[in-house]
């Protein structure tokens, strides 16, 4: 966790200076050719004859360039399709079931804690992973997976508020803004909260001063409490389109990641214009902090294949083009100097904390105790 801080506060500092085919294989372990023989093909060591022709990418919405695909394409002739999924929840219920079709996916930092004690990842080779030397170390070796043995970071973000200034010119400082009806009442059906069972619930903990993984009944009950009251002001619990949303002001207030707040702010590629209106902040009892992770699924038709894609993914310019299109914060500290004034100077407004707001960030932890949060959540959406 200090060495966390310690590169957020560096981001900070930087940013002021500036169903799957293809082809066969019998298993993971014969893609990675475990009989030898590799001959590459080009001065970046990928032997293109092990390469399949598709891979079958399970991704968050909105959540990586399309240019990036065709770009991998070009380069090596693979074709990368994408599934969506809005939360961890559906992407678990997916894979467990074996056989997917999937060759990678992309869980937060407990989901993979969850997929390597089921046994659904397979352990990356890192001989192919190359481009692991630009990320940075303080990102790396996480509580979740020691040693990186199963995953790679893709992405981190953080969770608060984003609010269009437009009806809130004073701004946004409490989750009370959010969460008390008197507070909320006349933008009923405008307002949005993430519809997920750890991120909802956690803001309502935190806002009662407790740890956004407190799992006390009496906190839980209040919880409750406080989360019914506001369902009826709601437009939807929704973790899909809120950027899209917001930047049409069909929302004016939504519990958000950065990052899509970040395109509500500033439009997503070709798909929607951003809303210069839009902001975010963490409020001051706090918000949540997460990793989203690349892993290759044991049942992986396409291993090789996949390891490709993943280093591809860490170059420096990629990752740095990615961030841009999506807005999150990248892992990758040889993009960072590569990214825009523009995103440099939004992250410096909130969209990425710096050391005071790190101070009110916490990670969701997975434990026998935090079962508690699917019932509360079922209870919730049952209503």
């Amino acid at each position: 966790m200090q060495m966390l801080r310690v590169l957020l506060v560096t981001l900070l500092l930087a940013l002021a200076a500036c169903g799957g085919g293809g082809q066969p294989a019998t298993s993971p372990g014969n893609e990675y050719g475990a009989s030898g023989g590799d001959t590459p093909e080009s001065g970046d060591g990928v032997d293109r004859s092990r390469l399949a022709r598709e891979l079958y990418f399970y991704n968050w919405s909105d959540y990586i360039d399309p240019a990036i695909l065709e770009q991998f394409e070009a380069e090596y002739g693979v074709r990368v399709i994408v599934d969506t999924y809005d939360s961890n929840e559906d992407m678990l219920a997916k894979i467990r079931a074996g056989n997917s079709g999937y060759d990678i996916v992309v869980p937060t930092d407990y989901a993979v804690q969850i997929m390597i004690a089921e046994g659904l990842a397979a352990p990356l080779d890192k001989s192919l992973l190359t481009n692991l030397v630009h990320l940075d170390p303080n990102l790396l070796d996480q509580y979740f997976d020691k040693g990186n043995v199963y995953s790679i970071p893709y992405m981190y973000g953080i969770t608060g508020i984003a609010y269009n200034t437009k009806f809130f010119p004073d701004g946004i400082d409490s989750w009370a803004a959010i969460f008390e009806p008197e507070q909320i009442a006349e933008f009923r059906g405008k307002i949005s909260m993430l519809d997920d069972a750890r991120e909802t619930p956690g803001a309502a903990l935190r806002y009662i001063g407790q740890s956004l993984n407190s799992t006390d009944p009496a906190a839980l009950e209040r919880v409750k409490e406080i989360l019914l009251a506001q369902k009826p002001y709601l437009a939807a619990y929704n973790s899909s389109d809120v950027n899209r949303k917001l930047a049409s002001e069909e929302y004016v207030l939504a519990h958000s990641w950065s990052g899509s707040a970040m395109q509500a702010r500033n439009g997503l590629g070709d798909e929607f214009s951003g809303n210069p209106d839009i902001a975010f902040v963490i409020p001051k009892e706090g918000g949540m902090i997460w990793m989203d992770n690349l892993m290759i699924l044991k049942d992986s038709p396409n291993a090789y294949t996949a390891h490709v894609f993943m280093n591809f993914l860490m170059r420096p310019k990629v990752s740095a083009q990615n961030t841009e299109y999506i807005g999150y914060l990248t892992p990758n500290k040889d993009a960072l100097d590569l990214l825009s004034d523009e995103i440099k100077e939004l992250y410096q407004q909130g969209f990425a904390p710096d050391e005071e707001m790190y101070k009110r960030l916490e990670w969701a932890v997975r434990n026998e105790g935090t079962t508690a949060f699917d019932d509360l959540w079922t209870e919730i959406k049952g209503e």
